[in-house]
C-alpha cells in the first residue's frame, strides 16, 4: 500500500500528535456492497424519493401545470448534495495525543457534531492490535446477491468471503480500551501502531 493509499492521517508537531481516520469499526459487510450501494447512491435514491413525493402532492393540485414538473427536477438536483453533506456524509474518527496538556482527546463525528472524550496519558497504559474475523451474517442474502450479479454480468471480487480486521486499541489503567483504527490491512495498521507508539513512549 503506498503513502496516497493509506486510510489513516497522522500529523505530528511538536508536542502534538494528531490521528485520523474514517475507518474505526470492524462490522460484518452488508449484503448491500459498497461496490452497489454506496453513499452517493443512498443520496440520490433519498432526494428521488423525497422529489417524488412533492410531485406527486404538486400534481394532484396542479394537473395540467409545469409547476409539479418544475419542483421535481429542483428538489432532486439539489436534495443530492444536502443529502449527501449532512445525512450520508463521511464519519471519522480523531485523536489528539498532547503531551503538554498531558491529555488524549478522542472525537468522532456524528450526524449532528461530534462526540468527544478526554483522558489524561497517564490512563493510557499501552496501544495494542488485534485481529478479528468477521463473516457474514446472512449466507442467504450472499448467494440472492451474486446470483443477481452474475445475471448482469457484474463479478463482486471478495464480496461474501469472511474477512480478518486488524484492530488499533487503546488500553486504559481502568482495564478498558478505545478501538481508533480498524481496517483488513494489517500493515496499515502496524505502521499507525509504531507511529502512536514511539510518540507516546510506551
Amino acid at each position: 500500500m503506498s503513502v496516497d493509499e493509506k486510510r489513516f492521517k497522522i500529523e505530528r508537531t511538536g508536542a502534538l500528535l494528531q490521528f485520523r481516520t474514517e475507518h474505526f469499526s470492524a462490522e460484518r459487510e452488508s449484503v448491500l456492497h459498497k461496490g452497489i450501494y454506496n453513499k452517493e447512491f443512498a443520496s440520490v435514491l433519498s432526494s428521488l424519493a423525497v422529489a417524488g413525493l412533492i410531485y406527486a402532492a404538486l400534481a394532484i393540485e396542479h394537473k395540467k401545470a409545469i409547476l409539479p414538473h418544475v419542483a421535481f427536477a429542483v428538489i432532486f438536483i439539489g436534495g443530492y448534495p444536502l443529502f449527501r453533506m449532512f445525512v450520508f456524509k463521511d464519519r471519522y474518527l480523531e485523536v489528539l495525543f498532547d503531551l503538554s496538556r498531558e491529555l488524549a482527546e478522542i472525537s468522532i463525528s456524528g450526524l449532528i457534531g461530534k462526540k468527544k472524550e478526554s483522558l489524561p496519558l497517564s490512563a493510557v497504559k499501552s496501544v495494542m492490535i488485534e485481529s478479528r474475523k468477521i463473516g457474514i451474517e446472512n449466507p442467504d442474502a450472499v448467494e440472492f446477491v451474486e446470483k443477481i450479479s452474475a445475471q448482469h454480468g457484474t463479478v463482486i471480487p471478495g464480496f461474501g468471503e469472511e474477512k480478518t480486521f486488524f484492530i488499533l486499541k487503546l488500553i486504559l489503567a481502568d482495564g478498558s480500551d478505545r478501538m481508533i483504527y480498524a481496517d483488513t490491512d494489517m500493515q496499515g495498521v502496524i505502521e499507525a501502531h509504531q507511529e502512536i507508539k514511539e510518540f507516546l513512549k510506551i
